[in-house]
Protein backbone atom coordinates (compact mmCIF):
# COMPACT_ATOMS: atom_id res chain seq x y z
CA UNK A 1 0.00 0.00 0.00
CA UNK A 2 2.65 2.50 0.76
CA UNK A 3 4.41 1.67 -2.40
CA UNK A 4 1.08 2.42 -4.29
CA UNK A 5 -0.32 5.35 -1.73
CA UNK A 6 2.18 6.58 0.61
CA UNK A 7 0.63 5.33 3.58
CA UNK A 8 -1.77 2.91 4.75
CA UNK A 9 -5.71 4.04 2.86
CA UNK A 10 -8.48 4.52 5.66
CA UNK A 11 -11.37 2.73 5.07
CA UNK A 12 -12.77 5.66 3.18
CA UNK A 13 -9.83 6.01 0.64
CA UNK A 14 -9.73 2.18 -0.03
CA UNK A 15 -13.80 2.58 -1.18
CA UNK A 16 -12.93 5.16 -3.16
CA UNK A 17 -9.78 3.90 -4.84
CA UNK A 18 -11.37 0.43 -5.38
CA UNK A 19 -15.14 1.42 -6.28
CA UNK A 20 -14.12 3.77 -9.51
CA UNK A 21 -12.33 0.51 -10.71
CA UNK A 22 -15.00 -1.82 -9.91
CA UNK A 23 -17.43 0.40 -12.13
CA UNK A 24 -15.45 -0.07 -14.76
CA UNK A 25 -15.09 -3.30 -15.06
CA UNK A 26 -19.02 -3.99 -14.25
CA UNK A 27 -20.00 -0.97 -17.19
CA UNK A 28 -17.27 -2.66 -19.73
CA UNK A 29 -18.75 -6.43 -18.82
CA UNK A 30 -22.56 -4.88 -19.72
CA UNK A 31 -21.28 -2.90 -22.31
CA UNK A 32 -19.29 -6.44 -24.11
CA UNK A 33 -22.37 -8.72 -23.36
CA UNK A 34 -24.64 -6.18 -24.82
CA UNK A 35 -22.73 -5.72 -27.92
CA UNK A 36 -22.65 -9.74 -28.32
CA UNK A 37 -26.28 -9.56 -27.81
CA UNK A 38 -27.08 -7.54 -30.60
CA UNK A 39 -24.48 -9.26 -32.83
CA UNK A 40 -26.38 -11.78 -32.42
CA UNK A 41 -29.92 -10.88 -32.67
CA UNK A 42 -28.47 -8.91 -35.65
CA UNK A 43 -26.60 -12.34 -37.32
CA UNK A 44 -30.14 -14.20 -36.62
CA UNK A 45 -31.66 -11.01 -38.65
CA UNK A 46 -29.89 -11.44 -40.92
CA UNK A 47 -29.92 -15.28 -41.00
CA UNK A 48 -34.02 -15.13 -41.21
CA UNK A 49 -33.43 -12.98 -43.98
CA UNK A 50 -31.22 -15.03 -45.55
CA UNK A 51 -33.66 -18.15 -44.98
CA UNK A 52 -36.21 -16.53 -46.40
CA UNK A 53 -35.15 -15.08 -49.27
CA UNK A 54 -33.36 -18.92 -49.79
CA UNK A 55 -36.85 -20.60 -49.67
CA UNK A 56 -38.54 -18.27 -52.45
CA UNK A 57 -39.48 -19.48 -56.32
CA UNK A 58 -42.11 -18.86 -58.73
CA UNK A 59 -43.05 -22.37 -59.15
CA UNK A 60 -44.37 -22.06 -55.22
CA UNK A 61 -46.56 -19.20 -56.37
CA UNK A 62 -47.74 -21.24 -59.88
CA UNK A 63 -48.14 -25.14 -57.81
CA UNK A 64 -49.80 -22.53 -54.61
CA UNK A 65 -52.28 -21.34 -56.99
CA UNK A 66 -52.66 -24.94 -58.96
CA UNK A 67 -53.68 -26.48 -55.54
CA UNK A 68 -55.58 -23.31 -54.03
CA UNK A 69 -57.80 -23.06 -57.06
CA UNK A 70 -58.84 -26.81 -57.13
CA UNK A 71 -59.31 -27.27 -53.61
CA UNK A 72 -61.94 -24.25 -53.67
CA UNK A 73 -63.71 -25.64 -56.69
CA UNK A 74 -63.86 -28.98 -55.14
CA UNK A 75 -65.28 -27.66 -51.62
CA UNK A 76 -67.97 -25.61 -53.87
CA UNK A 77 -69.03 -28.50 -56.01
CA UNK A 78 -68.75 -30.93 -52.66
CA UNK A 79 -71.85 -28.50 -51.02
CA UNK A 80 -73.29 -28.14 -54.09
CA UNK A 81 -74.27 -31.87 -54.85
CA UNK A 82 -75.18 -32.06 -50.80
CA UNK A 83 -77.58 -29.18 -51.35
CA UNK A 84 -79.40 -31.03 -54.32
CA UNK A 85 -79.37 -34.57 -53.04
CA UNK A 86 -80.76 -33.36 -49.65
CA UNK A 87 -83.77 -31.91 -50.98
CA UNK A 88 -86.81 -33.82 -50.45
CA UNK A 89 -87.53 -36.76 -52.78
CA UNK A 90 -83.90 -37.06 -54.14
CA UNK A 91 -82.11 -40.04 -53.90
CA UNK A 92 -79.36 -41.55 -54.91
CA UNK A 93 -75.31 -39.91 -55.09
CA UNK A 94 -75.37 -39.35 -50.90
CA UNK A 95 -75.19 -42.20 -48.66
CA UNK A 96 -77.84 -42.99 -46.68
CA UNK A 97 -76.70 -43.02 -43.81
CA UNK A 98 -74.59 -39.60 -44.00
CA UNK A 99 -77.69 -38.26 -44.81
CA UNK A 100 -79.65 -38.99 -41.86
CA UNK A 101 -77.00 -36.89 -39.43
CA UNK A 102 -74.99 -35.26 -41.73
CA UNK A 103 -71.64 -36.95 -40.83
CA UNK A 104 -70.73 -40.74 -40.55
CA UNK A 105 -70.93 -41.80 -37.05
CA UNK A 106 -69.06 -44.72 -35.65
CA UNK A 107 -70.62 -45.90 -32.28
CA UNK A 108 -73.25 -43.98 -31.86
CA UNK A 109 -75.12 -46.54 -28.82
CA UNK A 110 -71.20 -46.72 -27.06
CA UNK A 111 -71.10 -44.18 -24.80
CA UNK A 112 -67.67 -41.90 -24.58
CA UNK A 113 -66.53 -43.74 -27.22
CA UNK A 114 -68.95 -42.40 -30.89
CA UNK A 115 -67.58 -40.59 -33.32
CA UNK A 116 -68.02 -37.19 -31.48
CA UNK A 117 -66.20 -38.79 -28.57
CA UNK A 118 -63.17 -39.94 -30.49
CA UNK A 119 -63.26 -36.39 -32.65
CA UNK A 120 -62.90 -34.73 -29.05
CA UNK A 121 -60.06 -36.78 -27.44
CA UNK A 122 -58.58 -36.69 -31.01
CA UNK A 123 -58.28 -32.58 -31.48
CA UNK A 124 -56.91 -32.40 -27.60
CA UNK A 125 -53.81 -34.72 -28.40
CA UNK A 126 -52.90 -33.57 -31.55
CA UNK A 127 -53.41 -29.67 -30.33
CA UNK A 128 -51.16 -30.50 -27.53
CA UNK A 129 -48.44 -32.00 -30.27
CA UNK A 130 -48.66 -28.85 -32.22
CA UNK A 131 -48.78 -27.02 -29.07
CA UNK A 132 -45.35 -28.24 -27.61
CA UNK A 133 -43.95 -28.18 -31.45
CA UNK A 134 -44.80 -24.39 -31.19
CA UNK A 135 -43.47 -24.05 -28.01
CA UNK A 136 -39.81 -25.24 -29.03
CA UNK A 137 -40.23 -24.06 -32.94
CA UNK A 138 -41.77 -20.69 -32.63
CA UNK A 139 -38.90 -18.20 -32.06
CA UNK A 140 -36.09 -20.37 -34.41
CA UNK A 141 -34.70 -18.64 -37.49
CA UNK A 142 -36.46 -19.29 -40.59
CA UNK A 143 -40.23 -20.57 -38.52
CA UNK A 144 -41.47 -17.00 -38.13
CA UNK A 145 -43.62 -17.44 -41.52
CA UNK A 146 -45.03 -21.11 -40.31
CA UNK A 147 -45.26 -20.42 -37.16
CA UNK A 148 -47.92 -17.52 -37.85
CA UNK A 149 -51.25 -18.79 -37.35
CA UNK A 150 -50.26 -22.04 -35.35
CA UNK A 151 -51.98 -20.69 -32.00
CA UNK A 152 -55.17 -20.30 -33.58
CA UNK A 153 -55.25 -23.11 -35.41
CA UNK A 154 -54.55 -24.48 -31.99
CA UNK A 155 -57.54 -23.08 -30.58
CA UNK A 156 -59.86 -23.09 -33.67
CA UNK A 157 -59.17 -27.18 -33.69
CA UNK A 158 -60.14 -26.95 -29.45
CA UNK A 159 -63.05 -25.25 -30.03
CA UNK A 160 -63.89 -27.92 -33.08
CA UNK A 161 -63.10 -30.53 -30.72
CA UNK A 162 -65.78 -29.20 -28.06
CA UNK A 163 -68.34 -28.77 -30.01
CA UNK A 164 -68.19 -32.41 -31.07
CA UNK A 165 -68.29 -33.05 -27.23
CA UNK A 166 -71.47 -30.69 -26.72
CA UNK A 167 -72.73 -33.32 -29.46
CA UNK A 168 -71.37 -36.67 -27.61
CA UNK A 169 -72.99 -35.59 -24.68
CA UNK A 170 -76.83 -35.52 -26.17
CA UNK A 171 -75.98 -38.94 -27.35
CA UNK A 172 -75.96 -40.04 -23.64
CA UNK A 173 -78.84 -37.80 -22.50
CA UNK A 174 -80.85 -38.32 -25.83
CA UNK A 175 -81.36 -35.02 -26.66
CA UNK A 176 -79.72 -35.68 -29.74
CA UNK A 177 -82.17 -38.40 -31.40
CA UNK A 178 -84.98 -35.58 -29.84
CA UNK A 179 -83.94 -32.78 -31.57
CA UNK A 180 -83.18 -34.80 -34.59
CA UNK A 181 -87.28 -35.89 -34.83
CA UNK A 182 -88.34 -32.37 -34.98
CA UNK A 183 -88.99 -31.07 -37.74
CA UNK A 184 -88.32 -27.35 -37.38
CA UNK A 185 -85.24 -26.05 -37.40
CA UNK A 186 -84.60 -25.32 -34.01
CA UNK A 187 -83.12 -21.75 -33.37
CA UNK A 188 -80.10 -21.61 -31.17
CA UNK A 189 -80.26 -19.06 -27.68
CA UNK A 190 -78.13 -15.98 -27.98
CA UNK A 191 -75.75 -16.98 -25.40
CA UNK A 192 -74.79 -20.12 -27.38
CA UNK A 193 -74.21 -18.45 -30.32
CA UNK A 194 -72.27 -15.40 -28.75
CA UNK A 195 -70.10 -18.40 -27.41
CA UNK A 196 -69.80 -20.65 -30.46
CA UNK A 197 -68.90 -16.99 -32.35
CA UNK A 198 -66.11 -16.64 -29.74
CA UNK A 199 -64.63 -20.12 -28.97
CA UNK A 200 -65.46 -21.40 -32.45
CA UNK A 201 -66.10 -19.12 -35.97
CA UNK A 202 -64.01 -16.73 -34.74
CA UNK A 203 -60.52 -18.54 -33.88
CA UNK A 204 -61.17 -21.53 -37.07
CA UNK A 205 -61.69 -18.21 -39.30
CA UNK A 206 -58.80 -16.26 -37.51
CA UNK A 207 -55.92 -19.45 -38.42
CA UNK A 208 -57.71 -19.35 -41.73
CA UNK A 209 -57.19 -15.83 -42.95
CA UNK A 210 -54.05 -15.13 -40.70
CA UNK A 211 -52.93 -12.56 -43.22
CA UNK A 212 -56.41 -10.58 -42.01
CA UNK A 213 -56.50 -8.11 -39.12
CA UNK A 214 -58.99 -9.26 -36.40
CA UNK A 215 -61.84 -7.12 -37.15
CA UNK A 216 -62.48 -8.39 -40.20
CA UNK A 217 -62.10 -11.95 -39.35
CA UNK A 218 -64.19 -11.10 -36.18
CA UNK A 219 -67.10 -9.49 -38.53
CA UNK A 220 -67.16 -12.11 -40.90
CA UNK A 221 -67.50 -14.47 -38.45
CA UNK A 222 -70.59 -12.40 -37.02
CA UNK A 223 -72.06 -12.87 -40.76
CA UNK A 224 -71.36 -16.70 -40.66
CA UNK A 225 -72.16 -17.24 -37.26
CA UNK A 226 -76.15 -15.23 -37.47
CA UNK A 227 -76.33 -15.55 -40.92
CA UNK A 228 -78.19 -19.09 -40.89
CA UNK A 229 -80.78 -17.97 -38.65
CA UNK A 230 -81.87 -14.93 -40.47
CA UNK A 231 -82.03 -17.33 -43.52
CA UNK A 232 -84.31 -19.90 -41.57
CA UNK A 233 -81.92 -21.77 -39.98
CA UNK A 234 -80.10 -24.85 -40.96
CA UNK A 235 -81.22 -28.36 -41.48
CA UNK A 236 -78.88 -30.96 -39.36
CA UNK A 237 -77.26 -32.95 -42.51
CA UNK A 238 -75.99 -29.22 -43.66
CA UNK A 239 -75.12 -27.99 -40.63
CA UNK A 240 -71.05 -30.37 -41.29
CA UNK A 241 -71.23 -28.67 -45.17
CA UNK A 242 -71.57 -25.37 -44.22
CA UNK A 243 -68.88 -25.05 -41.67
CA UNK A 244 -66.71 -26.72 -43.94
CA UNK A 245 -67.65 -24.54 -47.09
CA UNK A 246 -67.38 -21.35 -45.12
CA UNK A 247 -63.60 -22.48 -43.97
CA UNK A 248 -62.48 -23.69 -47.43
CA UNK A 249 -63.98 -20.56 -48.96
CA UNK A 250 -62.57 -18.44 -46.22
CA UNK A 251 -58.81 -20.15 -46.95
CA UNK A 252 -58.54 -20.68 -50.59
CA UNK A 253 -59.34 -17.03 -51.54
CA UNK A 254 -57.36 -15.32 -48.33
CA UNK A 255 -54.77 -17.22 -50.06
CA UNK A 256 -55.42 -16.76 -53.68
CA UNK A 257 -55.32 -13.23 -52.88
CA UNK A 258 -51.31 -12.74 -51.21
CA UNK A 259 -49.04 -10.87 -53.27
CA UNK A 260 -46.80 -12.45 -55.80
CA UNK A 261 -44.12 -11.85 -53.37
CA UNK A 262 -45.84 -13.78 -50.38
CA UNK A 263 -46.73 -16.24 -52.91
CA UNK A 264 -43.06 -17.27 -54.16
CA UNK A 265 -42.78 -18.08 -50.20
CA UNK A 266 -42.45 -22.29 -49.67
CA UNK A 267 -45.29 -21.78 -46.98
CA UNK A 268 -47.60 -20.69 -49.37
CA UNK A 269 -47.36 -23.70 -50.86
CA UNK A 270 -47.32 -25.87 -48.48
CA UNK A 271 -50.07 -24.29 -46.55
CA UNK A 272 -52.52 -25.32 -49.77
CA UNK A 273 -51.86 -28.76 -48.92
CA UNK A 274 -53.05 -28.55 -45.80
CA UNK A 275 -57.48 -28.96 -46.68
CA UNK A 276 -56.31 -31.35 -49.60
CA UNK A 277 -56.54 -34.78 -47.64
CA UNK A 278 -59.51 -33.05 -45.74
CA UNK A 279 -61.10 -32.16 -48.76
CA UNK A 280 -60.79 -36.01 -49.88
CA UNK A 281 -62.38 -37.54 -46.57
CA UNK A 282 -65.46 -35.26 -46.67
CA UNK A 283 -66.14 -37.07 -50.16
CA UNK A 284 -65.76 -40.60 -48.93
CA UNK A 285 -67.72 -39.34 -45.75
CA UNK A 286 -70.68 -38.61 -47.63
CA UNK A 287 -70.76 -40.90 -50.55
CA UNK A 288 -69.21 -44.32 -48.83
CA UNK A 289 -70.55 -43.71 -44.95
CA UNK A 290 -71.67 -47.25 -44.95
CA UNK A 291 -69.73 -48.83 -47.17
CA UNK A 292 -66.59 -48.52 -45.37
CA UNK A 293 -66.50 -44.98 -43.21
CA UNK A 294 -68.40 -45.91 -40.28
CA UNK A 295 -66.69 -48.99 -40.03
CA UNK A 296 -63.40 -47.25 -39.89
CA UNK A 297 -64.09 -44.71 -37.43
CA UNK A 298 -66.50 -42.46 -39.22
CA UNK A 299 -66.10 -38.61 -38.60
CA UNK A 300 -63.03 -38.95 -36.58
CA UNK A 301 -60.61 -39.26 -39.71
CA UNK A 302 -62.54 -35.60 -40.87
CA UNK A 303 -60.62 -34.11 -37.67
CA UNK A 304 -57.78 -36.07 -37.46
CA UNK A 305 -56.79 -34.94 -41.34
CA UNK A 306 -57.33 -31.67 -40.41
CA UNK A 307 -54.76 -31.23 -37.44
CA UNK A 308 -52.35 -34.19 -38.24
CA UNK A 309 -52.12 -32.22 -42.01
CA UNK A 310 -51.41 -28.70 -39.92
CA UNK A 311 -48.74 -30.92 -37.76
CA UNK A 312 -47.19 -32.28 -41.68
CA UNK A 313 -46.51 -28.65 -42.24
CA UNK A 314 -45.03 -27.46 -39.71
CA UNK A 315 -42.72 -30.09 -39.24
CA UNK A 316 -41.82 -29.72 -42.64
CA UNK A 317 -41.47 -25.91 -42.23
CA UNK A 318 -38.97 -26.93 -39.22
CA UNK A 319 -36.87 -29.62 -41.66
CA UNK A 320 -36.49 -26.66 -44.78
CA UNK A 321 -35.17 -24.07 -41.73
CA UNK A 322 -33.30 -26.34 -40.16
CA UNK A 323 -31.51 -27.09 -43.45
CA UNK A 324 -31.26 -24.08 -45.05
CA UNK A 325 -29.92 -22.73 -41.68
CA UNK A 326 -27.13 -25.23 -41.85
CA UNK A 327 -26.37 -23.91 -44.86
CA UNK A 328 -26.29 -19.79 -44.26
CA UNK A 329 -24.29 -21.03 -41.18
CA UNK A 330 -21.97 -22.98 -43.41
CA UNK A 331 -21.43 -20.23 -45.88
CA UNK A 332 -21.25 -17.01 -43.12
CA UNK A 333 -18.42 -19.12 -41.22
Amino acid sequence: WRCWLGSPPANGRLKNAIFPIASTVVATTATAVSLNDEQEQSKNKSIEIMCKSSTRNSHHAMVGNVLNASILLASLLYVAVVIHFTQPGKRGVLDNEWKEDGFCIHNKEVPYWSSFDTCLYVDVFFSAVLGILYWKWRELPGMKAPSKNILMTIMGTLGHGIAHGVEAIKFRDGRYEEEKALEDVETPSFSFLVLFWAFFWFPLLKATMGNINSFKVAMIAVAVNWGPGFAGGLKKELGFPYVQTVINVAFHLSQLALSSKEKQQREYMMLSLVNLIPCLVSWNEAFLCSSYFKSAGGHVWYDASIIISYIVFYVDGYRVSSTQLLGTKQKTM
